[in-house]
């Protein structure tokens, strides 16, 4: 029954007919007020690391389990190893204990636990991010770290009911209630408050991004007016609130959300920006393609440990990572300049990131549509 729904839910990613027109917005449109702050001054080229290192905490959210990344105070990182991620930690316990530490597929961060934020700057925007089917909240670290890294809080949950531990046979209670669960702890200190470390810094402008069935998600919390940025990862993208800024990411190899369909919602989203990546798959917008590679890959490794793999997974797990779609060290820039210029552009108010945005396609050899 599990997979029967994730399938569903997957095809949904590939075939749902566009969302309702939203009211018009754009890119373009004035950003509405908010965006006063001090930040530490970020590179010119939108897919450089900021100047930020990056502190990671685990914060619990009415028993969500979420991830938060954030601008740590400079020079806090010196000396501090740097984090990991375990996917085990994302599966059915029976089936993690089957895999030895010495053969685990690591996750690397560029973040270190628990450093304390930079107070002498802020406030931070943030962004909420949603992670895809069969997956977990740290799928797209190289992500988060970077938007971190350049000024902004960044919170992670996961989705129960549709991550890798209900895809491997656990638990399948349905997240629905997670988006606007995220929504009320950043709006509403709750006691004790597990944004406390960070509540001072944190700014009134919002973001919202999603990869895959995370679109979902997002869209859950597309009409809420504090929301000014919408950012789409290889799904279909919700109606959002006049004003906000959409960016859509797609790849020409990607078989799960074809680029056909994401041209075809243009025509319903005015104020939108269509960025197709070529040679790219539905797992480039995450770090998932690096796991295990050398061994295969981290399905592989399971595989090999006893774990059973249910071929729906399987055929996930291929689309992006294959010897002819593009490598991570390519995609990982431009997604990297793309979603960083857009969170400036609205989230700071920066007057150069239009243009930056539309260098960085010009630099990646990207497809980039407007629509006024």
């Amino acid at each position: 029954m599990r997979l029967v729904v994730l399938a569903a839910m997957l095809g949904a990613c590939r075939s749902d007919p566009p969302d309702p027109p939203p009211a018009p917005g754009s890119a373009a449109s004035p950003a509405p007020a908010g965006c006063a702050g001090t930040w530490l001054p970020d590179p010119a080229d939108l897919a450089a690391r900021g100047p930020s290192p990056v502190g990671a905490r685990t914060i619990d959210v009415g028993g969500i389990t979420a991830e938060v990344w954030y601008p740590a105070r400079p020079g806090s990182d010196r000396g501090v190893a740097s984090a990991r991620y375990d996917l085990r930690t994302a599966m059915p316990p029976a089936e993690a204990a089957k895999i030895p530490d010495a053969d685990n597929a690591w996750l690397p961060c560029e973040c270190a636990r628990d450093l304390p934020l930079d107070d002498a700057h802020g406030p931070y925007p943030v962004v909420i991010f949603f992670h895809g089917a069969a997956s977990f909240r740290a799928q797209s670290v190289f992500l988060a770290t970077h938007w971190a890294s350049r000024g902004f809080v960044v919170i992670a949950p996961d989705l129960a009911g549709v991550g890798l531990a209900a895809a491997l046979g656990g638990s399948s209670d349905f997240a629905l209630g997670v988006p606007h669960a995220i929504l009320d702890l950043i709006e509403h200190a709750p006691a004790p408050d597990p944004l406390a470390f960070a509540r001072p810094q944190l700014g009134s402008r919002l973001a919202v991004a999603g990869h895959s069935l995370g679109n979902l998600f997002a869209a859950a919390l597309g009409d809420r007016p504090e929301l000014v940025v919408h950012i789409v990862m290889a799904g279909a993208a919700g109606e959002a609130a006049p004003g906000t800024s959409t960016l859509i990411l797609g790849g020409d190899h990607d078989q799960i959300a074809p680029t056909a369909g994401l041209r075809d919602a243009l025509g319903h989203r005015p104020g939108t920006r269509l960025a197709i990546l070529h040679r790219a798959g539905h797992l480039a917008f995450t770090d998932l393609c690096g796991l295990g590679a050398d061994r295969g890959g981290s399905l592989a490794i399971a595989r090999a440990h006893g774990v059973a793999i249910p071929p729906i997974l399987e055929a996930l797990a291929r689309d992006g990572c294959g010897s002819g779609d593009a490598p991570f060290a390519e995609t990982a820039p431009a997604i990297r300049a793309l979603t960083a210029g857009v969170l400036e552009e609205r989230l700071r108010c920066d007057p150069a990131a239009a243009a930056a945005i539309r260098a960085a396609a010009k630099r990646y050899d990207l497809e980039l549509v407007d629509v006024p």
